[in-house]
């Protein structure tokens, strides 16, 4: 089963591109939706991130928006939120994998925003990464999902700048041009996906 590992910063148009690879034959598994499942359904962890930050469990699920008011409060608290989440979305991770190989996909995309932030690279067979221009990232955010501009800032300041995540992929796919061209990026890929070895599963997930 390959494994790769699709990242890129907010805005940067990296779940849209991540859904292209479906009709290709590959499993898609969004980190965050992973997360906001956990948030509401996982009562084990949701216990776990209310007593570490009280007052963001509201009938019975993780408040987003309370939790985020906390850590907006103290930003160097995002690390024991990491700390209780990234091991649980691990699980999930490998599960969604597991299914993945039973239905014979080509392979399996991990869409994960924080793939270099938390060390995920040595857990793939090969990096894309998904870019913009800072001009179409900004309009993404600001304009079209209106996130706060101090938002912005603060999840910005938390993801390894752009240019050094170009430096650690082997490929990348540009989402300033139109969906047609980004796709035809994701069908190229793909013929070079065939002529890389599935190592990563084995040596990092199976023991």
């Amino acid at each position: 089963m390959l494994l790769v590992g699709l990242t890129g910063s907010i805005g940067m148009g990296k779940s849209t591109t991540a859904n292209m690879f479906k009709k290709f034959g590959f499993g898609v598994y969004n980190a965050d939706d992973a997360v906001h499942y956990i948030y509401e359904n996982d009562q084990n962890i949701i216990d776990q991130i209310d007593k570490k930050f009280p007052g963001s469990k509201i009938n019975n699920k993780v408040d987003r928006g309370e939790l985020r008011n906390i850590l907006t409060k103290d930003p160097k608290r995002f690390k024991d939120l990491e700390n209780i989440i990234h091991p649980a979305t691990r699980l999930y991770q490998i599960n969604y994998i597991k299914d993945c190989i039973k239905k014979n996909f080509a392979g399996c995309i991990l869409d994960i925003p924080l793939l270099f932030e938390t060390r995920g690279e040595k857990y793939v067979d090969v990096i894309v990464l998904v870019s913009a221009s800072e001009e179409t990232q900004r309009k993404r955010i600001l304009g079209e999902r209106q996130l706060p501009i101090e938002v912005f800032e603060r999840i910005k300041d938390q993801q390894m700048p752009d240019k050094e995540k170009k430096e650690k992929s082997d490929f990348i796919i540009s989402t300033d041009q139109s969906i047609e061209d980004t796709e035809e990026e994701v069908r190229l890929l793909i013929d070079k996906f065939k002529k890389i070895k599935s190592e990563a599963w084995e040596s990092q997930y199976s023991k």
